[in-house]
């Protein structure tokens, strides 16, 4: 009797174990496909990706830390570097913002042109300053005549600032509003204070003031509860709008922005999520990728995927998702991953404009770093 009791305990475990294993093998395509960057390249280098999908053309080199490029109509670059600088390729500086706290992670940040610029030349920059002992950051405009920028006009100011955790990037969406991504400034609970400019996505009109249709009365918060965001992108078609976000220890975020959302910072991260706030669109556990600027490639109209390029400064890449139209799915590939830290992002004209970011006191720099790369898409 205690012979076949084993032998029935025996069976039962072989005819468990397939299914459990089944069951662990489902659960982990699952996780992988939600929320982890897909790193199987069939046997393929990112730099064998590259080769075969990219041409890459160093258009200059000797920058300082540049943090944001600004493709302009004529053909032009120009492009923000954090100690204070704006530089035209081909040129050199054209502009220097005196009154620049070249502070920790602050500085000369974000950039972007008015979506008027072909008439009323406005450039417009967010950058780090300081007043008495308290750091802050600001939104200014400024003139570009030939290849002089002035007329400096601020646009909103006292955004809270620190050493480290400025945000800074500001786009013009669909809309022709003026997006600003701000940091918490080392003060985590600001994020969540809907009186505090710090750890917000907002909105404003070109000349700052403030949109009657957004989400809180009188207010320029767009969305809340970030620790650091540092990149906005559209998607084509549909207008969604991404935003990159730095996590703490890794968990770092892509999240869908919704008017009025909270992302839950400081009360949760990505990896201790619960329903009363934003879950991220995508979250790393695995690695640091530490997302800054970002930007879609244009694709053709009627297009039902399209590719999401990341900057990474610690992951020293450019993470590469795949959307399709209903942000229903997604597939990542990292790329150009021997370049060191990347910045940002720019899809203009059928390439994509990279800056590193070596010598930022955190990376390795070369000889000629920190520079700006051309990558073209082979055969599109």
């Amino acid at each position: 009797m205690e012979v076949l009791n084993m032998n029935k305990k025996w069976l039962l475990l072989f005819l468990l174990i397939p299914a459990l294993l089944l069951a662990f093998w489902q659960v982990g395509i699952i996780n992988h496909n939600d929320d982890e960057a897909d790193n199987d390249m069939n046997g393929t280098s990112s730099t064998d990706i590259v080769s075969k999908e990219y041409e890459i053309e160093v258009l200059a080199e000797g920058l300082e830390i540049p943090w944001e490029i600004v493709p302009l109509p004529d053909g032009r670059v120009i492009i923000t570097e954090r100690p204070g600088r704006i530089v035209m390729l081909g040129v050199g500086e054209i502009a220097t913002i005196q009154n620049v706290e070249h502070i920790g992670e602050g500085g000369l940040l974000g950039m972007v042109l008015s979506p008027n610029f072909s008439e009323n030349n406005y450039v417009y920059i967010y950058y780090t300053y300081r007043e008495g002992s308290q750091i802050y950051n600001r939104v200014s405009r400024l003139t570009l005549l030939e290849e002089t920028l002035f007329e400096e006009t601020v646009i909103i100011d006292e955004i809270p600032g620190a050493r480290v955790h400025n945000g800074g990037r500001i786009k013009f969406g669909p809309d022709d509003k003026l997006y600003v991504t701000t940091g918490d400034a080392q003060q985590p609970s600001l994020s969540q204070d809907l009186e505090s400019l710090a750890g917000k996505i907002l909105r404003l009109n070109e000349d700052g003031s403030i949109p009657e249709d957004n989400p809180l009365p009188d207010s320029p918060i767009y969305a809340y509860g970030l620790r650091n965001p540092q990149g906005l992108a559209w998607q084509p078609e549909s207008g969604q709008l991404f935003a990159s976000d730095h996590g703490p220890t890794m968990q770092d975020e892509i999240n869908i922005i919704t008017p009025g959302a909270n992302y839950g910072w400081p009360i949760v991260s990505c990896s201790d999520w619960d329903n009363e706030y934003e879950y991220p669109f995508i979250c790393y556990l695995d690695f640091t990728l530490a997302p800054s600027g970002m930007d879609f490639y244009k694709t053709a109209a009627g297009e039902t995927m399209h590719s999401l390029y990341v900057a990474g400064l610690r992951g020293n890449m450019i993470m590469r998702i795949n959307i399709d139209s209903q942000t229903s799915s997604r597939s990542q590939t990292p790329i150009l991953q021997d370049w060191g830290r990347l910045r940002t992002v720019v899809y203009h004209e059928g390439a994509l404009y990279i800056a590193t970011n070596n010598r930022d006191g955190r990376g390795v720099p070369s000889d000629n770093n920190d520079k700006v790369l051309k990558v073209t898409r082979i055969n599109e």
